[in-house]
């Protein structure tokens, strides 16, 4: 059982009193000298710092050592670590284990901030070293404060408050600064695989030629079809080292590389946010900050093309297409310039699909309607406006659906079409939707034709559609279909411009804001707007023309075909895997 002592008794009446004795006979008592040890820290790993670090240590060794009441307990250090978080203090954690194990009875550092920058980290490890038995004491030099004494852990509050709001500062001041360089193009850039680079922040990436090898052949080998774990185990066969020297390849490590816009030339600058200056947790940059894309910032090893490529296939793997994905567009017909959907095709934008439409459409391709307007009547109905279906409730007629990325097609649509499957299109400038499908008894050889006997998920298109007719995603939509047959090829129209919104309250309709004033459109612009006159004018209807692809990396296969045949050859692949 412990010893306790108290001072010398005094006597008061019938009361006997037992005074406490003070901290520092109490120590001068322990039977042994006081343990004492530093905590040394610098936040950064630069030469000045090191120096300063060296020079802490010096200080307290022979502070300590000179001392003929204590006894030396050792120097805990962190050396380019920031004190805002003790995760990664490995110095620090190892004190406070060998302060609960009893090595330690004093901590001497230099002040607060070098202790904790963190308030809450500062209190929690201060009342953990005082709950200790016998309690642990600090003492901050510059500060002149000790955790000893009843007003010492109210200076401790006041001054680590005022060293977590300096840090506080110090990191935004950061920011702006890092900000301002992003700004004017100044960016720092660490060497990968394919690049050195000499140190400070106006070097260049130079290229590695021999890395650089390495680099287009994972590009060569992904356009021409190879997918990323066979990639992997062909550069982990070959016993090719990355970066680190290395020679560990996985998938997810390819994709890196392929997503990596350094390769072509380019840097993006604030790919990741820090959340707090407290943790220094960095997640993905979402849009909470600006981020800055400079083109052209130094020599690119591959071809932007390969690296645009690389991209499409990276988001398109997951959607299990094969090969470099399309845009298909229809050239000809009452659909030219309507879009092939697919579903697994990703990575579009509604650009592209505008891009891809004009290709083979152009917004005046439909002027020609006037001249059309007295075969489409014997009357001139230009005064008139088609009464949209919207104003007449009627559930029986062909509609789609739009609600979280799926769309519905209702029974009455594949009754009218006489079909389960179809072709759906789209046309980006009118944000019309189109089904398609053939009539006739052989069945269709389309390999985009879907179900619509039930939802059809488009996570990918979805958004595209809705932004095109200037909709917002949360809302369900509705839109009545209309349709027209020729020659056995029939289609299905929905514009997207004239849905409606179906509130969850039943018997409720919000519809399109141009119906306060009208019923529906124009009759010519109905007629133009979907293409419909064309069904009585000979040769401009053809439903079903084929899709062909639209997009403008179909017209440079060659130069893409060119890049691998050289990347494969330059890496001798052949050669190597006989050696192996």
């Amino acid at each position: 059982m412990k010893k306790t002592s108290f001072g010398t008794p005094e006597q008061k009446g019938n009361v006997t009193i037992y005074p406490a004795v003070p901290a520092e006979i109490l120590r001068a008592t322990r039977g042994h000298k006081m343990r004492v040890a530093a905590y040394v820290r610098v936040s950064t790993d630069s030469t000045g710092q090191e120096g300063s670090l060296t020079l802490q240590k010096e200080y307290y060794e022979n502070y300590i050592k000179n001392n003929p009441e204590y006894e030396f307990a050792g120097i805990y250090e962190d050396d380019g670590v920031t004190a805002t978080s003790v995760e990664k203090r490995k110095g620090f954690l190892t004190m406070i284990e060998d302060c609960r194990a009893g090595k330690i009875d004093l901590i001497l550092t230099k002040s607060i901030s070098r202790f904790a920058r963190n308030l809450g980290d500062l209190l929690y490890y201060v009342n953990i070293l005082n709950a200790l038995n016998p309690p642990i004491e600090i003492h901050f030099e510059t500060d002149r404060i000790s955790t000893c004494g009843t007003s010492g852990e109210m200076f401790i509050t006041l001054l680590g408050l005022f060293a977590q709001e300096e840090s506080r500062l110090k990191s935004e001041a950061i920011t702006w600064a890092v900000d301002n360089l992003f700004a004017q193009g100044k960016y720092y850039v660490f060497p990968i695989l394919g690049y050195d680079k000499e140190k400070g922040r106006d070097n260049p990436l130079m290229i590695n030629e021999a890395e650089a090898k390495i680099v287009r052949y994972c590009y060569a080998s992904t356009v021409m079809g190879d997918s990323f774990a066979e990639i992997a185990k062909t550069m982990n066969t070959l016993g090719v080292k990355n970066k680190r020297g290395n020679v560990n390849w996985s998938p997810n490590g390819v994709v890196a590389l392929l997503s990596n816009e350094k390769y072509a030339g380019d840097v993006r600058a604030r790919k990741t946010i820090t959340r707090s200056y407290k943790t220094h947790k960095s997640k993905r940059n979402e849009g909470e900050k600006p981020q800055y894309y400079r083109r052209e910032h130094h020599e690119a090893i591959v071809p932007p093309l390969a690296y645009d490529v690389a991209l499409r296939i990276i988001k398109n793997r997951r959607g299990n297409i094969d090969g470099i994905p399309y845009l298909k567009a229809v050239p000809e017909g009452v659909l030219k310039g309507f879009i092939v959907v697919n579903k697994n095709v990703r990575g579009y934008t509604l650009q592209d699909y505008s891009e891809a439409s004009h290709s083979v459409y152009k917004m005046g391709d439909d002027t020609e309607v006037s001249i059309f307007a007295d075969k489409a009547s014997i009357f001139d109905l230009r005064s008139y406006d088609t009464v949209s279906t919207l104003s007449f409730d009627n559930h029986t007629k062909p509609t789609c659906s739009i609600k979280d990325n799926k769309i519905t097609f209702n029974a009455a649509c594949r009754k009218a079409l006489h079909a389960e499957k179809a072709e759906i299109l789209f046309h980006p400038e009118k944000a019309i939707l189109a089904l398609r499908c053939s009539l006739n008894e052989v069945p269709s050889k389309r390999t985009n034709e879907i179900c619509i006997t039930k939802p059809v998920h488009h996570s990918h298109f979805m958004p595209i559609a809705l932004e095109s007719a200037g909709l917002k995603a949360g809302y369900r939509y509705r839109i009545y279909g209309t349709k027209r047959t020729k020659e056995n090829e029939s289609i299905m129209l929905f514009d997207l411009r004239n849905a409606e919104i179906v509130p969850p309250k039943k018997g409720t309709y919000i519809l399109p804001e141009k119906y306060n004033a009208r019923y529906g459109d124009s009759y010519y612009e109905n007629l133009a707007a979907c293409g419909l006159y064309k069904i009585d004018i000979e040769g401009l209807w053809q439903a079903l023309y084929e899709s062909r692809p639209a997009d403008s990396l179909a017209g440079q296969i060659v130069e893409l075909t060119e890049f691998c045949q050289k990347s494969l050859a330059e890496f001798n692949f052949s050669e190597n895997i006989n050696n192996k």
